[in-house]
């Protein structure tokens, strides 16, 4: 028989939102070809547009396959499995013909919902997906089945116990293949290196990097927060690239005492856990911590599923530990670059007049700081320096650290995040894509010190944080960025919006972190527990049990409605035995009518009137006149006033 996928409306739309769910983490050219797919079979459906045979979107799957295995190097891990499904089920889609292709596309719905569910455990996609799941089983119930919808209700109501039953009790394992690493940057797409752009491409997203508890840190020192990723030290002009890290060589650190902080970093594919500048243990329950020079950490294997992990820093932190030759070494400087650099040698400047210099430099001349500066060339330091002069913090960091090099200070290029926004409401900051940050140090007076150019040339950006400052119109960037008491203008609808986020951000929150935080030793803890009270375990659990089946026998209890005719009948028989006249078993109703009437002779009319309605509806068949709502109002208001 042949079947129209969009006719089928709870089908099409369940099987459109777990496409649409997994559609948000591809790179755009599937998204567009499943959707397209989406709307060329509806056109074919709906105005009978030429469609596309079997063998060739047979070809294009194959293609899609080949297209994955090139730019993944496998189909495994999140980005690889999402591309090569979504792709396939509107390839599938446009196949759709018959009742195979209906239970295969269901298929891949089921899929595509778990997949998403294994990358993500944000709580918003928990109604998506409840939807889009019910929407197919609706689909593969038998059309002749009837109260479909109230069928499938009871089954998602009993599966809730059996879900908790499970999550508490399953054995947490890891799956490997889900390991794999799915593209270089991963979906938070952080690099390790300063190439002019790559920071600024991965500031253009607003999309979320990580949440961050931290103890006794006052709101005013948010421009003080930057998390460390990596730390450069190679380079090339305006491009900067890690040396090999070795062990950790010893530091000495003065400070205020150490303080705490807490991290929940997303899915990212790599092993970067970012440091709150003035870290000096960072530690991980689940997977072991390298601890690098420089304050760097990373994770043993790729994060590819919300991570927590707990670090300790120190207040006035200081570095110690001594450059070595690669923190001076300098590429060839030309032109104008070299002009600049032989002239401030030849001043003969202690280093901090070294520094002033620098920083007079970059505040002096009319630097722009923007998202967008454009492409440079060979050249890119001179051009930047003396010529466009537009740039984003990486330009300014990896210029200021080569100048600084080229004036005999050693000099480096951190790279990780600054800022963020905090939720009042979780007590958290949520750090975004759009907070990412380069930054120098260098090293005087026996110690790293940090120096951000950004500061000079736009301090509104770590005043105000990255969300409100990149939300603003490029032409206000500029006119406003060396501005620091300004603010955007607050409205009320946008005050209201920032609660709503801010509580929705929160729950959020507290679900992905009772998910995450509940692993092996969690579990092996809770059973510990209800082994340490045992009575008070086995009531509960027994309690829970009796509740599970009394919502299982009241679910699938067969309910008959009773006729007017019969709940006249019971109501009056629940009187008589009140009254001491019970109904025997083979009494006819219409006997026990005339005993009641003979015995209470007030109540003979009404008795009467009750006895013809059930004569006329169950022996005779007939409609009757006399509504059984009005006899029942009489049988109520008469039978009160008779006595025992």
């Amino acid at each position: 028989m042949k079947r129209e996928f969009f006719a089928q409306t709870f089908f099409s739309l369940a099987i459109v939102m777990s496409m649409l769910m997994v559609a948000v983490e591809v790179t755009p050219w599937v998204a567009f070809l499943s959707m397209g797919m989406l709307i060329w079979k509806w056109g074919i459906e709906k105005y009978h547009w030429q469609g596309l045979s079997r063998r060739f979107t047979s070809v294009l799957s194959v293609i899609l396959l080949a297209q994955v295995l090139i730019q993944y190097r496998t189909i495994v891990g999140q980005e690889p499995s999402y591309t090569l499904l979504l792709g396939l089920s509107g390839l599938r889609i446009m196949d759709y013909s018959n009742e195979r292709d209906h239970r295969f596309v269901a298929m891949l719905g089921f899929i595509l919902i778990s997949v998403k569910a294994l990358f993500s455990i944000d709580i918003y996609w928990i109604i998506p997906s409840m939807f889009a799941f019910w929407g197919i089983w609706y689909s593969l119930l038998p059309q002749q089945l009837p109260n479909k919808e109230r069928m499938l209700g009871k089954m998602f109501l009993l599966s809730v116990p059996l879900a908790v039953i499970l999550f508490f009790a399953f054995p947490r394992v890891v799956i490997p293949w889900a390991m794999s690493r799915g593209s270089t940057y991963g979906q938070i797409g952080f690099t390790d290196e300063v190439n002019p752009g790559r920071v600024a491409e991965i500031a253009g997203s607003s999309q979320l990097a990580f949440r961050a508890k931290i103890d006794q840190l006052p709101l005013e020192s948010a421009s003080d927060l930057y998390w460390r990723g990596s730390v450069l030290t190679s380079t090339r002009g305006l491009v900067w690239r890690p040396t090999p890290f070795g062990a950790r060589s010893a530091e000495t650190t003065t400070g205020s005492g150490n303080l705490s902080y807490e991290v929940a970093i997303e899915p990212t594919s790599q092993n970067f856990l970012f440091a709150l500048e003035g870290t000096q243990i960072l530690t991980l329950e689940a997977g072991r911590v390298t601890n690098l020079s420089h304050a760097v950490f990373r994770t043993s294997r790729p994060i590819v599923s919300t991570l927590v992990y707990q670090g300790q820093w120190t207040r006035d932190y200081q570095d110690r530990s001594q450059p070595t030759v690669v923190d001076l070494k300098t590429p060839e400087f030309k032109g104008r670059v070299l002009e600049w650099v032989t002239e401030a040698n030849k001043k003969s400047l202690k280093p901090e007049e070294r520094l002033d210099l620098l920083r007079s430099f970059f505040v002096e001349n009319k630097f722009v700081y923007t998202l967008n500066p454009g492409t440079y060339g060979a050249n890119d330091l001179e051009e930047f320096l003396f010529e466009r002069r537009r740039g984003f913090c990486e330009h300014f960091a990896g210029a200021y650290a080569v100048l600084a090099r080229g004036l005999g200070i050693p000099s480096r290029v951190v790279v990780g995040y600054q800022g963020g926004k905090f939720n009042p409401i979780g007590n958290f900051w949520r750090i975004a894509q759009r907070d990412a940050h380069a930054w120098a140090e260098v090293f005087v007076g026996n110690s790293w010190k940090r120096v951000d150019p950004t500061s000079w040339v736009a301090p509104l950006r770590l005043v105000i944080g990255a969300e409100d400052f990149f939300a603003m119109s490029e032409s206000d960037q500029e006119v406003f960025a060396r501005k620091i008491d300004w603010r955007p203008q607050s409205q009320g609808t946008r005050l209201w919006w920032d609660r709503a986020t801010f509580f929705v951000e929160d729950m959020n929150y507290r679900w992905s972190y009772f998910l995450m935080e509940f692993d092996r030793s969690s579990q092996d803890s809770f059973f510990a527990l209800l082994g340490q009270y045992k009575l008070l375990s086995f009531a509960g659990i027994s309690f829970a049990l009796i509740l599970f089946f009394v919502l299982v026998q009241n679910l699938f209890k067969t309910r008959v409605k009773l006729s007017a005719e019969q709940e006249l009948l019971n109501i009056v028989q629940e009187w008589g035995s009140h009254h001491h006249l019970v109904r025997t078993a083979s009494e006819a109703p219409l006997h026990y009518f005339t005993r009641v009437a003979e015995k209470y002779p007030a109540l003979g009319n009404v008795i009467g009137d009750i006895s013809k309605y059930y004569d006329q509806r169950t022996y005779a068949e007939l409609s009757s006149s006399e509504s059984p709502e009005r006899l029942k109002k009489r049988w109520f208001a008469e039978s009160r006033k008779v006595s025992p």
